[in-house]
């Protein structure tokens, strides 16, 4: 990766793509908005109710500011382009922690220095889109994450922990010196203090904060620091986190304070796995509970959410769902931690559990804007229903099984993911995005694409370079690690509108871009950039890069240089191939272009026959396939490995070694291998050394102290996962472990029958005999589980599918805040579990298993291995 670089082809956005996205309020002087004694906000100007959805961001602090400095990037320019790309996904929302350390001294005066510079000029910009404000002056975390904290010598610096922060009243008056001068600073940029800000719409004190000294001082607390905010001058709502170490005292006391608002997050799959989710999330974010809803101190207090992402989750199908669970729970502000800014988003390094950017995670940023449109367009309290119903909400639509969020409305048709859907009115459609190919568009590359209608015949057309994840981006970040790829290629589209026929021009728009390609019954190939689509025979203006529709220009474009990279394949083998079967390999070969050939060499391990070559076809955006006959896969091992030849020279992966293994000299030892089973083998659901990283552990936030670990098995080189439950208080007495099957491992399921019978190796650990439940997991969230029996000996335990029976499924890795929903059933109505929708499983330890018993710990188990077969096998 060319550390540093940004292609700047042009800052701004086109504003008439996002027109039925966000909701552009009518200003009311430097107060905009207000909170009625039911807890609703409000615009003052219209009177119309809040609903306003984006992002964190965090270019001007901390590591994002220490980052974009190493790569020698104008600080600034980023964040124009970061912008840009706000106001092109119809963002209307930002808020931000700032860290205080970095904008005052120790007594809470304020600093100007770089840091408050680059906050003014984010803000000013923001407010260029439309985009309102929530700001949190007060953070008091170190700056340094994921590196070492850096020196500072700000407020925060004289405390030793957000609650000492907020108990010694001898530092209160440096606190209330710091809000008051931050929120009368004046913008350079804008010309306005931040208490006059019209675009500034409301302050949340405190991030997250701690009150160990109990519900009394916790609304003191809130009370002096709302008055030092009201004292100079700030008249706008004001917020406090409500959901941090929640408890029903905290409750009362924040909702005690003279406060508008109170503040909530949500994490429903952890944070920090260091490796990406597996499995059906869907189920944890069914509904969000709000636990003070009938005190009557917090009715009139308005809601909203700092902070929420569907961590360490890859897919595309999650922010939709959350949007919807939001709105049903009354939310009128949600901001999603955090954007990755686009000259790192790279490398995933800010904050490696969260990845999210317009080009580098394209369907994730396609699925967060179609959930920015559900926040926007749900009415306030309105229920769907539980999953699996709620997956369709209006015109909206998530689906796990195809990474999918879709929006199809008459005017609006958005989706993340190659979809069937038809939209209800193609010829009233006004603005398309997506990735991927649907009914309107056919596109073979992998970057996000945007078509917005200018006039009759007339459609502005936004195209971004491929991207390619060449590794896990949740684990562990460097900036020397390249997480995601960007290409620039042109690539065929086809695109199906009534407005455009078949015969429309292709114009280029944005600075640079030369590519002028021919269209053909609807299709050219589409290069990066901005272009003006004419229908054949429509009168239209002469468009130019710097004519201003709708207050921006035309031609405004950013996106980053393709990696320099090398070549590089990505492949993951199936877990098990059929004996006698054909069956076919397809890798993704990630290069700058397009290159000369691919070739598969395949052979069976220990066997007398030569290697077999097979040439390699090119499907999709990087992807190669080729089908291997039959006779190769027999009983055994089959291993092989992709060549790829480009300019005379050829390398070969997984190990990216010179030459080919025909050639003579070929050194290269490094090939995939897969088991080959007879035809009715049992299929194996879970090895603890081949699928010790597809486990969703409970966080060590938990509210059950336990251990766990990969240990030794009953013979050698087996493994087992080790559970020991040590305390089971408080409520709800529930312990958990799944598992999730990659699509790797599902690729013998259909074969199974509910006939099948389940075969678990397992013991107990620590105590002669305990119970433990075992269950399926579908992949609709349907659990189906039974109580076994074990002893401190290994145990081959044969389950019939039949004997199963509904359980409820634990919502791991378990949501935070935790007054959440943990337990989930299902709204599904199948009549018993079915091998071929499975997708992980469940073992669990209850007190629903000890009724009548002290359930009083430890209580562990270890298991080794769940296979499923046809039939039961004499241990």
């Amino acid at each position: 990766m060319p550390k540093g670089l940004l292609l700047l082809a042009s800052v701004g956005f086109l504003g008439a793509s996002a027109v039925s996205l966000t909701a552009q309020e009518p200003e009311a002087g430097a107060i905009p908005v207000t909170v009625d004694d039911q807890g609703v906000m409000h615009w003052r100007a219209s009177g119309e109710e809040v609903a306003l959805f984006g992002v964190n961001y965090t270019a001007p602090f901390a590591y994002a500011y220490r980052a974009l400095g190493y790569l020698g990037v104008d600080r600034k320019r980023a964040i124009d382009a970061d912008v840009l790309h706000f106001a092109r996904l119809g963002l209307d929302a930002y808020r931000v922690h700032v860290w205080d350390r970095e904008v005052s001294d120790r007594e809470g005066n304020l600093v100007e220095n770089d840091h408050l510079d680059l906050l003014d000029y984010l803000l000013a910009r923001l407010g260029d889109h439309g985009i309102k404000v929530i700001l949190t002056p007060i953070a008091w975390w170190g700056t340094g994450y994921p590196e070492r904290d850096p020196r500072t010598d700000g407020l925060s610096d004289g405390y030793r922990s957000k609650g000492d922060m907020t108990t010694r009243r001898e530092g209160w008056p440096g606190q209330e010196n710091y809000l008051r001068q931050f929120i009368t600073h004046r913008n350079p940029y804008t010309g306005v203090a931040y208490a006059e800000d019209p675009n500034l719409i409301a302050v949340e004190i405190f991030n997250e904060p701690n009150h160990p000294a109990g519900p009394v001082e916790t609304t003191r607390y809130i009370d002096t620091m709302a008055s030092a905010l009201r004292g100079a001058g700030f008249r706008k709502p004001i917020f406090y986190n409500i959901s941090e170490g929640y408890t029903a005292e905290h409750g009362h006391a924040v909702c005690s304070a003279a406060i508008d608002g109170v503040s909530h997050q949500w994490y429903p799959t952890g944070l920090v796995r260091n490796g990406m989710v597996g499995g059906n999330m869907l189920p944890n974010v069914d509904r969000y509970t709000i636990p003070y809803a009938d005190f009557a101190e917090c009715r009139d207090k308005a809601r909203m959410v700092y902070e929420f992402d569907a961590a360490d989750v890859g897919g595309s199908y999650m922010y939709p769902a959350m949007a919807r669970s939001f709105r049903a729970a009354g939310f009128q502000w949600a901001t999603q931690f955090a954007y990755d800014p686009l000259a790192i988003a790279w490398s995933n390094t800010e904050y490696q559990t969260h990845f999210l950017n317009l080009v580098y995670t394209p369907g994730k940023a396609v699925s967060f804007m179609i959930a920015g449109a559900a926040f926007r367009q749900l009415p306030r309290g309105a229920s769907f229903g539980s999953y699996p119903q709620s997956a369709r909400f209006d015109p909206f639509r998530v689906s796990y099984a195809e990474d999918l969020s879709e929006m199809a409305a008459d005017t609006v048709f958005l989706y993340s993911n190659n979809t069937g859907t038809v939209p209800p009115a193609p010829a009233a459609l006004r603005h398309v995005a997506g990735v991927g190919s649907s009914s309107v568009v056919s596109y073979e590359g992998t970057g996000a694409y945007f078509l917005d209608r200018l006039a009759d015949g007339v459609w502005r057309l936004e195209v971004y370079p491929d991207v390619a994840w060449v590794v896990d981006p949740f684990t562990r970040p460097s900036l020397e690690r390249e997480a995601a790829r960007v290409v620039w290629r042109a690539r065929p589209m086809r695109i199906t509108m009534p407005d455009l026929g078949t015969g429309f021009s292709v114009e280029p728009m944005d600075a640079g871009n030369g590519h002028r390609p021919a269209v053909r019954a609807g299709a050219f190939d589409a290069w990066p950039g901005v272009y003006v689509l004419a229908r054949a025979g429509v009168t239209h203006p002469t468009w130019t890069l710097e004519m201003a529709v709708e207050g921006r220009r035309l031609g405004e474009f950013v996106a980053p240089p393709a990696s320099e990279a090398p070549a590089v394949v990505l492949h993951t083998p199936p877990a098990e191939l059929d004996a006698g079967r054909p069956f076919t390999v397809r890798a993704d070969v990630v290069a700058r272009d397009r290159v000369d050939s691919v070739a598969l060499f395949i052979r069976r391990v220990g066997g007398f026959g030569r290697m077999l070559r097979l040439a390699m076809e090119p499907v999709g955006a990087f992807g190669y396939e080729v089908q291997v006959p039959a006779e190769v896969a027999r009983d055994g091992l089959v291993e092989y490995a992709v060549s790829v030849y480009d300019g005379g020279e050829v390398r070969t992966f997984p190990g990216s070694e010179p030459g080919d293994p025909y050639h003579w000299d070929f050194t290269g030892r490094t090939f995939w291998q897969v088991p080959v089973v007879a035809a009715g083998a049992p299929a194996l659901l879970f090895d603890a050394r081949r699928d010790r990283d597809h486990v969703l552990y409970p966080h060590p936030w938990e509210y059950v102290r336990f251990r766990t670990d990969v240990v030794a098995g009953s013979e050698p080189e087996r493994l087992a996962l080790s559970a020991m439950v040590e305390d089971f208080t408080p409520a709800p007495h529930h312990f958990a472990l799944r598992t999730f099957l990659p699509d790797a491992e599902r690729t013998r399921l259909g074969e199974f029958t509910t006939g099948a019978v389940l075969r678990i190796r397992a013991r107990v650990a620590g105590r002669p005999s305990d119970r433990v439940q075992v269950a399926l997991v579908e992949r609709d969230g349907t659990a189906w589980g039974r109580v076994v029996e074990l002893t401190d000996r290994w145990q081959d335990l044969a389950i019939p599918l039949s004997e199963l029976r509904r359980v409820p499924l634990a919502l791991l890795p378990r949501p935070y805040p935790q007054f959440l929903p943990y337990l989930f059933e299902a709204a599904t109505t199948d009549g018993g579990p079915d091998p071929a929708r499975l997708d992980g499983l469940q073992f669990s330890v209850s007190a629903d298993l000890f009724a009548g018993t002290s359930i009083e710990g430890p209580h562990g188990f270890e298991v080794e291995r769940v296979v499923l077969e046809t039939r039961p096998e004499r241990p």
